[in-house]
C-alpha cells in the first residue's frame, strides 16, 4: 500500500508552471506568517493574558506600543522589508522570528512540493511541519506545550492514518496491525510511557519530572508514526536533548525541553525510515 514513506514523485518541481510556483510560494510564507503568529498569540505572556489574544482575536498589533498593523504591512517578507525591520509606528525592531519562520516554510513547503507533488502527503506534511514547528519553539523557550496543538496533533493522526493511511508503513503489516490498532497503540503506548516514567520518578523524587504536554505530544507522535517507531524516537530525543543541554546548559539549568526534542527526534525518525538509513540494522 502507498504511504508517505514509500511514495515516490518523479517530476519534481518541473511539473508546475512558473505561476503556480509563484501562488504555491505565496501560500508556504503565507503559513510560515500563521505560524510566526501562532508562536506568538499562544505564548505563555503577561501581554497575551491582557489583551485576551488567541489565534484568530484580536487583529494583528505591535507588542510594544499596541498599535494594529496594516494590512499592508502583514504581506509575508514584503511588510518586514518595507518596514526595514522596524514597526512603524514606535520604530522598535521587529522580531527576526517572522521573516525567518515565512523564509522556512517557503523552503520546505517547496521541498515538500517536490518530494510529494500536489495531493494528500503533501497537505499532511505541511500540516505537521506548522504543528511540530510551533510546538518546538514554544517548548525551547518557554517548557509550553498548549493543549489545543498537542490535540490538533493527536487528531492529525487518527484522521491521516485511519482514513488516508497516510503513516502506516510496513511495520503495521508485519505485526498484522490495522490503521486503527496502529494509531490508537502509537497513542496509548507513547502517552502512557511518558507517564509511566514520570511515575516512577515522582515516586523517587517526589515532584514532576516529566510535564503532562509531553504526555500528550508523545502520544500524538505514536499517533502519527506507530508503536513500533516510538522507541528510536524517544532515544532520537533523548540524546538531542542531552546535546541541548550542553550547547545550551546556561539557559536550560536543570530543565530540558522534552517536547522539542521529542520532535526533532521525531523528524530525524522520519528521514530515516523515508529514506531507509537504517534499513540494514533497524526494523521501525
Amino acid at each position: 500500500m502507498v504511504n508517505i514513506f514509500n511514495y515516490e514523485y518523479f517530476i519534481g518541481l518541473g511539473g508546475f508552471s512558473s505561476f503556480e510556483l509563484l501562488l504555491f510560494s505565496l501560500i508556504f510564507l503565507s503559513i510560515g506568517s500563521f505560524a510566526s503568529s501562532s508562536i506568538f498569540r499562544l505564548s505563555p505572556n503577561s501581554l497575551n493574558e491582557q489583551t485576551n489574544t488567541n489565534l484568530l482575536f484580536p487583529r494583528s498589533f505591535c507588542p510594544d506600543c499596541k498599535t494594529s498593523i496594516k494590512l499592508i504591512y502583514l504581506i509575508p517578507l514584503v511588510g518586514y522589508i518595507i518596514q526595514k525591520g522596524k514597526c512603524n509606528s514606535c520604530k522598535k525592531e521587529i522580531s527576526s522570528l517572522y521573516p525567518l519562520t515565512e523564509i522556512f516554510f517557503l523552503f520546505s513547503g517547496l521541498v515538500a512540493l517536490k518530494i510529494f507533488g500536489l495531493g494528500i502527503f503533501l497537505y499532511f506534511s505541511i500540516l505537521l511541519i506548522y504543528l511540530f514547528y510551533v510546538l518546538f519553539y514554544l517548548d525551547f523557550k518557554f517548557y509550553y506545550l498548549p493543549l489545543s496543538l498537542n490535540l490538533l496533533l493527536v487528531i492529525t493522526g487518527f484522521v491521516s492514518n485511519i482514513f488516508f493511511n497516510v503513516f502506516i508503513n510496513d511495520t503495521a503489516y508485519i505485526f498484522n496491525l490495522s490503521s486503527i490498532t496502529f494509531t490508537a497503540y502509537g497513542f496509548l503506548i507513547g502517552y502512557s510511557s511518558l507517564w509511566f516514567i514520570n511515575f516512577i520518578f515522582r515516586i523517587i523524587y517526589k515532584r514532576d519530572g516529566i510535564g503532562g504536554g509531553d504526555f500528550i505530544l508523545f502520544g500524538g507522535i505514536g499517533s502519527i508514526f506507530g508503536p513500533i517507531s516510538l522507541g528510536l524516537i524517544l532515544f532520537l530525543g533523548a540524546f538531542i536533548g542531552c546535546i541541548l543541554f550542553l550547547i545550551f546548559n546556561n539557559k536550560f539549568k536543570n530543565e530540558i525541553p522534552l517536547g522539542s526534542s521529542l520532535i526533532l527526534g521525531s523528524v530525524f525518525y522520519f528521514f530515516i525510515k523515508k529514506y531507509e538509513l537504517l534499513s540494514n540494522f533497524l526494523v521501525i
